[in-house]
């Protein structure tokens, strides 16, 4: 969970050097922080391109969005810039910094190539320091994450709490059924029958499977279809019945489907299993403290005096 993603995800960037006072009525201040200000145009540069990344990992253009959702997003980021701006100094304060490595890796989950960052710089903004400023947007991101796993690492969770919510949600984290199954595709109930009886006479199944079975994707791999679990309002086909109600190593068939028919085998049956209290209380103390973090960030900033001016970010010149 990263605090502040409901709408946009954690994205926003600060200017981390402090810049002058500008003239009243020609380019407002919006945030004053101590001595940090920022100004309705240095913000709108930022948010243009963290609305830019929040596009690209939505997998949709920001050309296409209307100019009220555009207004919606600006309106959101003020927020969250704010709070990026106290949540940085805090970790600043702690000397908490991310390698270039760490915002190298960030650059590669966002483009899967050059060309595709070079895209996108350009749509963002044809100006040499495109690429400098998102930068500088990961990097924040990457220090606020940081800053917040480290924070949710300070939280202590009465053991007590963790052993109540395991026996109440126990049954909730319990692993499905599944079934670890190997099938041999065919197009005739004939050549099934006469796989069945080559298998039961001591054929190798995956020989068969590369030989004769129609699907491609696990003909070359000895039939094996890897594992799957169990419909939650019974079996999906006629299939899944086939395969969960088998008894392992016994070999099944032929099962009818829209694909052919089916001889198949279970090598692995899996049942549903909860976890013990030792499997699971990592698991819920984290759970736990996540709920106790956006409290202690919401206090974080309330405590800050950080001042924002949302009137002299709404009257943007046109």
């Amino acid at each position: 969970m990263r605090p502040g993603s409901a709408s946009l995800a954690i994205f926003l960037g600060v200017l981390l050097s402090c810049t002058s006072m500008p003239v009243p009525g020609s380019d407002p201040v919006v945030i004053e922080f101590g001595e940090f200000h920022a100004t309705r145009s240095e913000i709108d540069e930022r948010f243009n391109v963290a609305a830019h990344i929040l596009a690209q990992r939505q997998g949709m253009s920001l050309a296409a969005q209307g100019p009220v959702i555009i207004a919606q997003l600006r309106e959101q980021y003020l927020d969250k810039y704010a709070t990026e701006v106290v949540l940085l100094r805090e970790a600043r304060r702690r000397q908490l910094e991310v390698s270039p490595l760490q915002v190298e890796r960030a650059l590669g989950e966002l483009f899967s190539s050059e060309d595709e960052e070079a895209a996108f710089l350009a749509e963002v903004s044809p100006a040499n320091d495109a690429a400098a400023l998102l930068e500088s947007v990961l990097r924040d991101e990457e220090t606020v994450k940081l800053l917040t796993e480290v924070m949710l690492q300070e939280i202590r969770i009465p053991p007590g709490d963790v052993i109540t919510l395991h026996h109440d949600v126990k049954e909730q984290l319990a692993t499905p059924e599944e079934v670890c199954v190997r099938h041999i595709q065919i197009d005739s109930v004939e050549t099934a029958r006469n796989i069945v009886a080559a298998l039961e006479a001591g054929a190798s199944f995956a020989e068969l499977a590369t030989q004769h079975s129609t699907d491609a994707s696990s003909a070359g791999n000895g039939g094996d279809l890897g594992c799957f679990e169990r419909g939650n309002t019974g079996f999906r086909s006629a299939f899944e019945r086939a395969a969960f109600l088998a008894e392992q190593g016994v070999i099944v068939g032929p099962v009818a489907s829209r694909f052919g028919y089916h001889v198949l085998t279970v090598y692995e049956h899996r049942m549903p299993r909860a976890p013990t209290l030792n499997e699971a209380y990592a698991t819920i103390e984290r759970d736990l403290a996540l709920e106790q973090l956006p409290a202690r960030l919401q206090a974080l900033v309330s405590d800050s005096g950080i001042s924002v001016y949302p009137e002299n970010y709404r009257a943007t010149d046109q």
